[in-house]
């Protein structure tokens, strides 16, 4: 019975039908096994690259970290050498030279504006057991914590770093923790007189990090080698002690870095962990797997309904003819279409085999978005691979790798790295910047076109234009390929200028043999910008020819004096001249110098101005910018930039308020003067005890009572005490003499030629007629 039930099928059947099933099985198995292999290639090759791009920002991170506590080093160390410091902590007694000692704060005070986000700059005075700090003035060194007193105590060296927690809490990480930087003072000698001690607060450190994409969940900290764990506070991925498996892991590891996943709480995680050469300090980042793989999900999910859909499908052609198998391949259909979320969804009378077709076109499609999106994030990865290749450490077999993957020509054996900065961008727009930017760069791709020459443009993290360079050969000298890269800068440099109606600023660096000397270059090719600070903008600068000389920093400390001597004279033009001397004088005498040197005089220049005008006006004084100066400073790139700056906005606002105050002081004085006169007028009076009671010399108080009053003080002396005279001829019987001994005249007769010469008459002719004009008037 059921070999005729199955013979009816087969007879009354579509033969056609059953053709058509067996070759869509024969096609579709393939695709789909295509299929998953291209998702599983393609969904590895893009997780690798993410976690790549994860650990290039951890690396960015320990770098700007590094760099911030490098140059918070130079900062101190620059003040390290100046003499007061050596002056002071020399002296017995800290009292004894309030000059000395008001030095000493406003170098202090400079420090606390050039260090961003500082707690405290102190001096510690070893021999007196005092500190002293801007804000405290001299105290007992036990404000200090007494681990940074202890640390002193046990280490020798020029200076070192520590860190503490601030509180005490029962874990090593959940407190705010304090960084404190420690310098022996003074620097050249053995036995110290002091210690300068900065101290800086953890969050300062996370500040630098704060706008990295380390994903919406993601977690960075940092180990210290004391044991503490500086945490940014945002998640707690990562157990808050070292008995976290990954934390223990990067504690008693010694390499210098490295990427794994690890699954912690039921939660994969993409772990990157580097450690610092500068200070042993060990950087961890957490970022779930799920978070960085969210982009490709739906085409794992689509991949696993069409694998689910064909194996049904191979199921149901293995039985087939079958009328009940037929009815349950119906309802597995229903199932699927109700079920499936990952895929569009089929028209509602399609037939198996439209789902069929539907399915396998959904597929394909599937496989284009993610080459798609391949082929969209591939000018986004040659950039961080180049950014990586010219600032992070790479083997020579993943670089020529990734120069292959990427398409990048550079088959010669040297290497040079030039930084394009474009001037004057502060003031524009986001928009114009950005659309200089891209102008420049095809600028300099089309001129590599031209002169046929090898290497990559690119757009760094700092905003600056690269060049890799990439050029010679065996046979090529030295200054051959010096010549090559300055020629090609040059040109560069003046089709900018001459296109984008712009100054931009090149700088060079040395030309190397080999992809693994690239860093170095770029190193140098981003100092040389440094000395746009000596040079001015707009200039192509070789860091070949600004190497520092061995002389001596010569500060034009004559240049300030005169400066300050215009400040609290209110000489305008004196000031501005002395300025450009100053800035003159400094730059010739640094042109090859160091570029530190020169803004850290111009540094020292305002911070004496300040301290000038604070001396002046201590109490309106400090609130006359209403900015920082030295962070503003510190954003300028130029000498020149600098001088404009001091010449248009400083001075002028601080000599219009010395003015203004000094004229208010000088009328409040004469009125005081005034006043004075009129109380003591009886008694002998005499300019220079008028000039005493003023505070200033007699030939200034002469000058300035002319000037407030119309007359000289001998002048007024006497005419005051005529209208007193007058007063009393007037109102009184008293007789002459005795009016003229009240006024403090020795003869009468010199009283009565006085008030002659003054009234044109004499005492008794004013009396007289003055009684005579009231007898008329009462009548």
């Amino acid at each position: 019975m059921l070999t005729r039930w199955r013979q009816q099928i087969w007879t009354h059947g579509p033969v056609r039908m059953k053709v058509i099933i067996a070759a869509c099985l024969l096609a579709v198995v393939p695709i789909a096994i295509l299929g998953t292999t291209t998702y599983l290639l393609a969904s590895h090759s893009l997780f690798k690259e993410i976690g790549s791009a994860n650990r290039e920002t951890v690396k960015q991170v320990q770098e700007r970290i590094d760099d911030k506590l490098v140059n918070l080093d130079k900062v101190v160390l620059q003040h390290a050498f100046n003499p007061v410091f050596k002056e002071f902590l020399s002296s017995s007694n800290p009292y004894e030279d309030p000059e000395r000692f008001k030095s000493v704060m406003a170098i202090l005070t400079s420090m606390e504006g050039l260090i961003n986000d500082t707690d405290g700059v102190y001096l510690y005075m070893t021999a007196q057991n005092l500190i002293v700090n801007p804000s405290q003035g001299i105290a007992e060194a036990s404000r200090l914590h007494r681990s940074v007193l202890d640390e002193i105590k046990k280490h020798n060296e020029p200076f070192f770093w520590m860190d503490r927690i601030r509180s005490e809490p029962s874990v090593p990480r959940g407190g705010t923790h304090v960084v404190t930087f420690v310098r022996r003072l003074p620097v050249s000698i053995d036995k110290p007189l002091g210690y300068l001690i900065i101290e800086l607060n953890d969050r300062a450190l996370f500040d630098v990090f704060s706008h990295m994409q380390f994903g919406k969940s993601g977690e960075m900290l940092i180990v210290t080698p004391t044991g503490n764990i500086l945490s940014d506070w945002n998640k707690h991925l990562l157990k808050p002690d070292f008995n976290d498996p990954v934390i223990y892991r990067m504690s008693t590891s010694n390499a210098s870095e490295e990427m794994y996943s690890a699954t912690i709480d039921k939660q994969e995680l993409l772990i990157n962990y580097l450690k610092s050469d500068y200070n042993g300090w060990r950087y961890v980042s957490a970022v779930p797997v799920k978070e960085l793989t969210s982009s490709i999900e739906w085409i794992k999910n689509a991949t696993l309904a069409i694998s689910v859909l064909l194996v049904l499908i191979s199921i149901i052609a293995a039985i087939t003819l079958s009328g009940s198998f037929l009815r349950v391949l119906h309802g597995i259909i229903d199932l699927v279409r109700k079920k499936n979320t990952g895929l569009p969804l089929p028209q509602a009378n399609m037939d198996e085999f439209g789902l069929l077709r539907h399915y396998m076109e959904s597929l394909h499609s599937a496989k284009r978005d993610l080459e798609q999106q391949l082929l969209e994030s591939m000018p986004l990865l040659r950039a961080n691979f180049l950014q990586k290749l010219i600032s992070d450490s790479m083997t020579k077999e993943e670089m020529e790798e990734k120069i292959r993957y990427y398409g990048i020509e550079m088959p010669a054996p040297f290497y040079t790295v030039l930084y394009v900065e474009l001037d004057h961008m502060r003031g524009q727009t986001e928009q114009d910047v950005q659309l200089f930017t891209y102008a420049a760069m095809n600028i300099a791709k089309e001129l590599f076109v031209l002169r046929g020459a090898y290497g990559a443009v690119f757009q760094t993290q700092t905003d600056h234009i690269a060049l890799l360079f990439n050029h010679g050969d065996e046979h090529t000298s030295t200054n051959e390929l010096k010549a090559s890269a300055f020629n090609l800068a040059e040109e560069l440099h003046r089709v900018m200028q001459s296109l984008l109606h712009i100054t931009v600023t090149i700088g060079i660096g040395h030309c190397y043999r080999g992809m693994e000397q690239i860093k170095l270059s770029r190193k140098e090719a981003q100092e040389a910008l440094q000395y746009q600070m000596i040079q001015g903008c707009g200039k192509v600068i070789y860091i070949g020819s600004m190497l520092p000389k061995s002389s001596a920093y010569e500060y034009p400390i004559e240049q300030e004096q005169f400066i300050l001597t215009g400040v609290k004279l209110g000489h305008l033009d004196q000031v501005c001249q002395q300025v450009d001397e100053f800035a003159a004088r400094l730059t010739d005498s640094q042109r090859t110098g160091n570029y530190d040197h020169v803004q850290q005089a111009f540094v020292q220049l305002i911070a004496a101005s300040l301290k000038t005008l604070f001396e002046l006006d201590p109490e309106e004084g400090p609130k006359l910018y209403h900015y920082n100066v030295y962070q503003r400073l510190g954003r300028m790139k130029t000498s020149e930039a600098i001088v404009k700056w001091l010449k248009e906005e400083i001075y002028p606002t601080l000599l219009h308020h010395i003015i203004q105050r000094r004229s208010l002081r000088q009328r409040d004085t004469m009125e005081k003067v005034l006043d004075y006169i009129h109380q003591h007028y009886e008694e002998d009076l005499s300019q220079p005890q008028l000039a005493d009671l003023a505070s200033m010399p007699a030939s200034q108080f002469s000058h300035l009572f002319k000037v407030e009053t119309g007359m000289t003080f001998t002048d007024y002396i006497i005419a005051y005490r005529m209208e007193k005279a007058k007063e009393w001829l007037r109102g009184t019987d008293l007789k002459v003499a005795e009016i003229a001994d009240r006024l403090s005249y020795n003869n009468p007769q010199n009283f009565i030629r006085g008030f002659k010469r003054l009234c044109g008459m004499t005492p008794g002719e004013y009396r007289t007629r003055n009684t005579l004009k009231n007898q008329v008037e009462t009548e």
